[in-house]
């Protein structure tokens, strides 16, 4: 059996050629089963609560009825804007146990602990004429 031709540019040609064929009929086989799915359904507890709006332009102003706030909305809303320290009693993830209990551990008045930024007339200058944020 002679040794196999190395690959020429005819060669490479052809296999593209052959797999462009390949993927065009893998997509027209495809495209013979393929349905648009265009049924959908809401589900019933969707249904009770749904609300359909006009567009904007189509409102009439002058016919302002006043709505009714939905309390159920409003103490979740308030409930999720807490911070999880006030939300729950105890961490419920892992990561929540670091600085659950974080207290200053000492009073930020005291002296020794405190080293509050000090401007005398030069950086006061400086910092006016150079713009840099206090």
């Amino acid at each position: 059996m002679p040794p196999a031709a190395p690959p020429t540019a005819d060669d490479d040609k052809k296999n593209a050629i052959f797999t462009d064929r390949i993927q065009a009929e893998t997509i027209k086989k495809e495209l013979r089963v393929y349905h648009l799915y265009e049924h959908y359904a809401l589900s019933p507890s969707v249904k009770s609560k749904l609300v359909i709006n006009n567009k904007p332009q189509a409102m009439d102003v002058t016919k302002t009825d006043q709505e009714v706030e939905d309390e159920e909305y409003n103490v979740k809303s308030k409930i999720q804007s807490m911070v999880p320290k006030d939300r729950y009693p105890v961490p419920i993830t892992s990561s929540q146990m670091y600085g659950w209990d974080s207290k200053a551990l000492f009073r930020s008045l005291d002296k020794r602990f405190s080293h509050p930024r000090v401007q005398c007339d030069i950086t006061k200058s400086y910092g006016q004429t150079f713009g840099s944020k206090k």
